[in-house]
């Protein structure tokens, strides 16, 4: 109990902080009030608690893919395919870092002073070159993979909202076909014959740039109102997680 109640006061405290040197007014130069002095210092604490929570998601990842591992042969195969993800995820991430370091260093010869730099100098070239391979080679040729097979399952299940039961879906189903036709050749080339303003490509980017734009706006400021909820929730420590 006595440790829940620290957390809280602690989440509290430091919410807090935040908002008060962020409203309360400023003086001098750089316009800093009396607990702006502090926030380096606050900042870097922050930093170290995120570096921490970040790690706590690849841990369980890791824990639980070994159990399920361990656990039964026929849920092996995903598990291994974590692993090897994993696995290259690490390999392209060291290439990268190693290839930066390689590019300073042949920059400035005089940053080299371990054994360690005089290593990356002389395999840098070969690590740069696997690291593009990695990530401009597989990795971007997995995610346009995945990224069409997510595209295939979204037209797949839009075909159900496209069913014309009512004016909505007759709505939508008129702004998709505008918008699919208007954004290739075969969309303008059948109609060239008419004048630009009632050409489907024009009028695919007034469904883009207006009504798409003003339901963007709308999403993005019920997303943002969720956000702020869910983190004055967090704040005032009135989730479930935190009674």
């Amino acid at each position: 109990m006595k440790q829940k109640t620290i957390v809280k006061l602690i989440t509290f405290i430091a919410g807090l902080y935040f908002i008060l040197e962020f409203l309360i007014p400023g003086s001098g130069e750089k316009e800093e009030n009396f607990l702006s002095p502090y926030l380096t210092n606050v900042n870097a604490v922050l930093t170290v608690l995120m570096g921490m929570a970040f790690l706590l998601g690849p841990i369980n990842l890791v824990r639980s893919n070994l159990s399920k591992f361990f656990r039964s042969r026929k849920e092996i195969l995903m598990p291994t395919l974590f692993f090897i993800g994993l696995a290259f995820g690490l390999f392209a991430g060291t290439c990268g870092w190693i290839a930066a370091t390689f590019d300073k260093l042949k920059q400035d010869p005089h940053l080299v002073k371990t054994g360690l730099d005089n290593w990356v100098l002389a395999n840098g070239e070969s690590l740069k070159l696997y690291f593009y391979i990695a990530i401009y080679g597989i990795g971007l040729a997995l995610g346009g993979s995945s990224m069409g097979m997510l595209a295939f399952y979204l037209v797949s299940a839009a075909y159900r909202a496209f069913r014309l039961n009512n004016l909505d879906a007759g709505v939508m189903m008129a702004s998709a076909v505008i918008v699919l036709l208007g954004m290739v050749p075969l969309g303008v080339y059948l109609t060239s014959f008419l004048p630009d303003k009632l050409q489907l490509n024009s009028w695919a980017r007034w469904i883009m740039d207006v009504p798409n734009s003003a339901v963007q706006r709308a999403v993005l400021i019920g997303a943002v109102a969720g956000v702020f909820g869910a983190g004055m929730r967090q704040w005032l420590s009135l989730g479930k997680a935190q009674e």
